[in-house]
């Protein structure tokens, strides 16, 4: 009687005839799951996309339909989704680019026609003090002369800075392709063709039956200026590009990226925050949402097909500003939106909060947490009860299991372990684990939460004061960044752990989905989609959205409760304004201190719970 069990990934390792195919099956069958994603990994012998490879996928809907088994595509080989294994980017007009910088000393300079533009600027370290743009017919050593004699009491060394776009490097794991542009939609339109139009062509009426729906793993944008690299007294350093991205910016933006892009890489006379720095993200953020994940989840509608998976990292702020921008903002072109827990002691579980907090605004019942992955072959079943019991906590009712092996053969010993299959020896007993999961998910998909705090997310306040070198790649490498990362992990561990539940309020989505009324007892409600709220909390946001403000104000005026914790954003769009200020003296405003902001929270938000051991007298609420 139970709808979902976990769903492990079946991957393909080696070579598969029939009947060792439908053997396995009946093992996963057996292990108490309820489906699997058939996923290529490192190892795969058979061609992929070729015609074994369809053949197979047949075998295994057709045996799992038989079964009760939910058989699910994955959408590439091995990851991320997106170059169809390198059959998409075999083409260079679909790769992957990169706007780089090159700072250099203008002695050594010489000018080139990979550059798109350039500059000659007064640097001290990741302080741009003054720049100019070198135009048509003009040399560095003229503007370089003039700048001279106006600048010469300004601390710093000239430098040039020159732009080119660059793509991206060869690699093995896209068959010696690269990743593809995920902000162009004629790069996905050919993802499509390749991929999903191919199953179609060769799954026939298995597309939307036994074959229940699709896994998207990992996509992103690329590059946010974390690969900051110093050579031989050169620097370089990556922002993700597309070939309109420059005119999209001037439709949506308002002003060219050209005039100001020493300001997306560096700090204008030591300021933290630039306005093109919230731009520039946050338009990248839009285009991989509007070119790639509405319309791959676009098609899968079309095809009956149901959409999951995850983008690439969501451990903190950084993670996933640097690859993608705003994770919250994905879950809305997904049917299970997902995440991705990885190893046995992630206690990042603001990851499945910012989950929940979006599928509850969006209205999506179904929740997946791709999980296990590279925990090792020494993680027990109690181990993974452990983590997967916060999860389910959070709002978890999907699990998908990372993973499942085929074979053991060659590489795939080690391919982030360990198997979830009969290479473990528990597994004739894993059923007790999946029903005890199952259960719970069956129950936490029906009813409504009872959540009426609404927190505000200031993911745009990490990327607004990103540079050349803000990360390493996706970690934190700035440390104002860092501190505000701890003031994140704060605030949800201060509610959290005084039992208050919330919800995280993605700015652009607030925009876009909110409205303001009142209940039967004229307390003002704010609602954000599907989800409903009476107190919204601001805490450790930097900048701010005017949207946001505006929507702050309409519910204070309405009778709502904002109460703003610790210092108030001193930024609009990451530019330095004093309407935060006078938005919060109309609020509540408290220290960023646990007593002060729960007893407020509890002052204003609904009625708790109280749960009390009268044994030992110890209550909780």
């Amino acid at each position: 009687g139970v709808a979902y069990r976990g769903r492990p990934f079946w991957s393909w390792n080696g070579e598969l005839d029939e009947k060792e195919l439908k053997r396995q099956i009946h093992i996963i069958k057996e292990m108490g799951f309820g489906g699997a994603f058939m996923h290529s990994r490192a190892g795969l012998i058979t061609e992929y996309l070729g015609e074994e490879w369809f053949e197979l996928t047949n075998i295994s809907a057709d045996e799992g339909d038989k079964l009760g088994l939910e058989i699910w595509l994955y959408d590439e080989d091995r990851w991320p989704s997106g170059s169809a294994g390198g059959k998409v980017t075999i083409e260079p007009q679909y790769r992957m680019k990169s706007l780089q910088i090159t700072e250099i000393v203008p002695e050594r300079f010489s000018m080139s026609v990979d550059y798109i533009v350039v500059y000659v600027a007064k640097m001290d370290g990741i302080n741009v003090h003054t720049y100019r743009r070198i135009m048509d017919g003009e040399t560095v050593e003229q503007i370089l002369e003039n700048m001279k004699k106006e600048y010469a009491s300004i601390p710093g060394e000239w430098k040039v800075l020159a732009f080119s776009i660059v793509p991206e490097v060869c690699s093995s794991n896209y068959n010696g392709t690269t990743y593809i542009d995920t902000m162009s939609l004629a790069a996905t339109k050919r993802f499509l063709e390749l991929t999903h139009e191919q199953y179609v062509a060769h799954c026939g009426n298995r597309i939307g039956t036994s074959i229940r729906g699709i896994f998207t793993d990992e996509p992103h944008r690329g590059q946010g200026m974390g690969d900051y690299k110093e050579e031989d007294g050169i620097i370089t350093c990556s922002m993700a590009w597309t070939d309109d991205l420059f005119e999209e910016f001037m439709k949506r933006c308002g002003y060219d990226a050209r005039d100001v892009l020493p300001e997306l890489f560096y700090r204008p006379n030591g300021e933290r925050f630039a306005p093109i720095k919230h731009d520039y993200f946050d338009l990248a953020d839009n285009l991989f949402l509007e070119r790639f994940a509405k319309p791959i989840h676009e098609w899968c509608k079309a095809n009956n097909m149901i959409l999951t998976g995850h983008v690439l990292h969501e451990d903190s702020l950084t993670n996933q500003a640097a690859p993608h921008g705003s994770v919250m903002r994905y879950y809305e072109y997904m049917d299970y939106p997902g995440v991705d827990v990885l190893q046995n002691n992630n206690k990042k579980y603001w990851i499945v909060k910012q989950l929940t907090s979006a599928a509850r605004q969006l209205g999506k019942t179904w929740l997946l947490s791709e999980l296990y992955g590279c925990t090792g072959w020494e993680t027990s079943m109690r181990d993974q009860k452990i983590i997967g019991d916060w999860q389910t906590l959070l709002g978890i009712n999907i699990r998908c299991h990372h993973l499942s092996w085929y074979t053991m053969e060659g590489e795939a010993k080690r391919d982030f372990p360990g198997s979830m299959l009969h290479q473990a020896p528990w597994y004739p007993y894993y059923d007790g684990v999946e029903i005890y999961f199952a259960r719970f998910g069956q129950f936490m998909s029906q009813g409504k939460a009872m959540c009426d705090v609404l927190v505000l997310n200031p993911i745009e306040s990490a990327w607004s004061q990103s540079y050349a070198g803000w990360a390493n790649w996706i970690h934190t490498a700035s440390p104002e960044v860092a501190e505000l990362e701890g003031t994140y992990e704060r605030l949800f561990h201060i509610l959290m752990e005084h039992h208050i539940d919330f919800d995280y309020g993605e700015e652009q989505m607030m925009a876009s989905m909110y409205r303001i009324d009142k209940d039967e007892t004229g307390t003002a409600l704010l609602h954000i989609g599907e989800a409903t709220y009476r107190v919204v909390v601001v805490g450790g946001m930097i900048t701010i959205r005017p949207s946001t403000l505006c929507i702050l104000e309409e519910f204070m005026r309405a009778g709502g409760q904002v109460i703003f914790a610790g210092e108030v954003p001193s930024y609009v769009n990451a530019r330095a304004s004093e309407e935060p200020e006078k938005i919060a003296s109309k609020a509540i405003c408290v220290p960023f201190e646990d007593n002060a902001l729960v007893s407020k929270v509890h002052e204003f938000s609904g009625e708790y719970i109280d749960v009390v051991d009268v044994d030992s007298n110890v209550e909780t609420e």
